[in-house]
């Protein structure tokens, strides 16, 4: 009866386990696609939940200058089966990652706000015949 009951428990606890090894993981695409210009693309996922896709320009802005772009995502499944994903852009205004598992500040309280669109509504007075007010 024992092993009965040990046979059971054991089925059912490999039955519910999220994939096996990790490390052992089959991939089920891999994309690869480079261009002599300098742009690529590549695109991989695997059995166990871990997908990644990238696209990478370059843009001329003039002699002998460039704007290197890239923008992808990707995602994976943590210990809690939870689905991870993150997309993101790098260009020459840095890297803008955005996803489910990234923190988001708080938002700006009620009083903060109304004191800031004031402020926009009513910008100071110009100054007048090079004098200063304090």
């Amino acid at each position: 009866m024992k092993l009965i009951v040990f046979t059971v428990l054991l089925a059912t606890s490999l039955a519910l386990s999220p994939g096996g090894d990790p490390r052992q993981a089959q991939i089920l695409k891999s994309e690869f696609d480079i261009q002599p210009e300098g742009s690529y693309q590549f695109a991989y996922e695997t059995d166990n939940g871990i997908a990644a896709q990238e696209q990478g320009n370059i843009q001329p802005q003039g002699p002998e200058q460039a704007i290197k772009s890239v923008s992808g995502s990707f995602q994976f499944l943590t210990p809690e089966n939870e689905q991870i994903q993150v997309s993101y852009i790098a260009d020459e205004n840095g890297y803008q990652p955005s996803g489910n598992a990234l923190p988001t500040p708080p938002p700006i309280p009620v009083a903060i706000q109304r004191a800031l669109e004031y402020i926009a509504a009513h910008p100071p007075p110009p100054e007048q015949g090079g004098q200063k007010r304090f």
